[in-house]
């Protein structure tokens, strides 16, 4: 309990310096170590009986992973300072040298089409829906209506082609879109500002430049946010209801994440406003971890002590909300027991040399190119964990594919890219860059709990985002609308 209480201080502490660091406000480096600080403290709690003691190696590797991230971090932000901002902002630089967005004008455009980010939402949307219809002909049902949830879901992977399934859930990527527009517009809060149809406005986020509202028009600016957006509103509802139907935590958590991330990003709430908008969101994300696996388990099993019964828990004595943030502990300390458990396997066992992280492109492309299924990874789960247990923090896959030394150079690696995505947004704060470290603040976050990086909607995501900036930016020379 010692140990728990100690990380969660720690924890608390560097979410703090992640809110109010004045060099590094909202960077990668304090948000990766605010959870793993919860990643490594809530599993010395201890609640289950077959879980293994983490002996010094384990800790030495899981403490030197970290440590070697916050290097990858110092040593690349360094470099990503002086490559994004060129002498803009260091004038220690040469005059004549030039930033790499200087150089790569495409991903510096500050303006968006409001006309066009709307036709990007409703196609996502319309798509998402033929998809739902798809969907249902071929499985039947959806998991959440299914009588066995988990059966279900597993069984509807092997009869929808992952397409369709990947395309029934764009509610991922539509409902945080349509709040990305409505944070963005909102920043202008006099109605009579807002932009016309496929005008072009530009990215200035500052608190300085918001637009004080008219006498007269605070009231009448609910009548007016709802005409204006009455349309993305039923769009994020019905979004949030397809998105539910597949019983996925980690869908919704995912989109919820993301929300608040833009907020954060775009809006940079003070006190006041936080309190307004966080509590909500941070209460679904509590529900959606806690509630997801208790209804799923009632549903398959009809008990929601399943997940202690095979966990090997004794939650005789737990109150109701001990049962509901049950899901949450298990969640986190059996994926740190599953990195244990890989790391053990792949001492003594061959270890598959890069064929898990290639997983996600091999099985996109290897029907299409069978040439490629020489590369997929071949391993059994159950030797190396648990049968009913496929994730393992983000290290697992690479701990897979490359044994210790993955606790080494892979945060190392990783800290470069995060970084990257973060002095991108410093310097150009736009529709790719802000979408783009909303979503590795997702990642960050779910660090502790699954192996992103080996999931293909992840690389799919990240595609449409920058096809939709593509489509719906434009640079805008001078500040303001034209």
């Amino acid at each position: 309990m010692l140990l728990f209480i100690i990380f969660l201080i720690l924890a608390a502490a560097f979410f703090y310096l992640f809110l109010r660091d004045k060099i590094h406000q909202f960077s990668p480096l304090w948000l990766m170590l605010s959870a793993w600080m919860l990643g490594l403290g809530i599993p010395q709690l201890h609640l289950s009986r077959i879980e293994k003691d983490w002996y010094p190696a384990f800790w030495l590797l899981l403490i030197v992973s970290l440590c070697i991230f916050v290097i990858g971090f110092y040593v690349f932000d360094r470099l990503w300072f002086r490559a994004f901002n060129g002498n803009h902002f260091d004038p220690a630089l040469d005059a004549g040298e030039k930033s790499l967005l200087g150089e790569i004008s495409h991903f510096v455009r500050d303006g968006v089409n409001t006309h066009k980010l709307r036709i990007v939402i409703y196609a996502l949307f319309l798509t998402s829906l033929v998809a739902l219809f798809l969907f249902y002909t071929r499985a039947g049902n959806f998991p959440l209506l299914a009588p066995d949830t988990d059966v279900f879901r597993f069984v509807a992977d092997e009869q929808v082609p992952g397409l369709i399934n990947y395309t029934a859930q764009f509610a991922r990527l539509f409902i945080p879109l349509s709040f990305f527009l409505i944070f963005w517009e909102r920043k202008i809060t006099s109605p009579s500002q807002f932009p016309t149809a496929g005008e072009v406005v530009n990215f200035s986020f500052q608190e300085g430049n918001q637009i004080p509202p008219l006498k007269g028009e605070v009231k009448r600016g609910k009548t007016e946010f709802l005409k204006r957006y009455w349309d993305l509103i039923l769009i994020i509802l019905l979004g949030t209801i397809s998105l539910t139907l597949f019983a996925s935590r980690t869908q919704i958590f995912f989109v919820d994440l993301w929300v608040m991330a833009l907020y954060l990003l775009m809006r940079k709430p003070n006190l006041k406003q936080a309190l307004k908008f966080y509590p909500v969101f941070l209460l679904i994300s509590i529900l959606v971890l806690a509630v997801v696996p208790l209804y799923r388990q009632y549903k398959s099993y009809e008990t929601i002590d399943y997940l202690a019964g095979v966990t090997e828990i004794n939650s005789a004595g737990f109150n109701p909300v001990g049962k509901a943030l049950l899901p949450i502990y298990v969640g986190v300390s059996f994926n740190q027991q599953a990195l244990l458990h890989a790391y053990e396997y792949y001492q003594v066992h061959p270890v598959q040399g890069g064929r898990v992280s290639l997983d996600p492109f091999t099985n996109l492309l290897g029907k299409a190119i069978p040439a490629l299924n020489q590369f997929k990874s071949d391993f059994d789960l159950c030797k190396i964990f648990k049968c009913w247990w496929n994730t393992g923090t983000y290290l697992f896959p690479f701990v897979q594919d490359f044994g210790a030394k993955a606790f080494i150079f892979v945060p190392f690696l990783l800290a470069g890219v995060l970084a990257a995505v973060w002095r991108y947004w410093q310097s150009s704060p736009n529709f790719l860059s802000l979408n783009l470290y909303a979503y590795a603040c997702f990642f960050i976050v779910m660090t502790i709990y699954l192996s992103f990086t080996v999931r293909a909607e992840m690389y799919l995501d990240l595609a449409l985002l920058f096809f939709s900036y593509v489509f719906v930016s434009k640079q805008v020379q001078n500040y303001g609308r034209r």
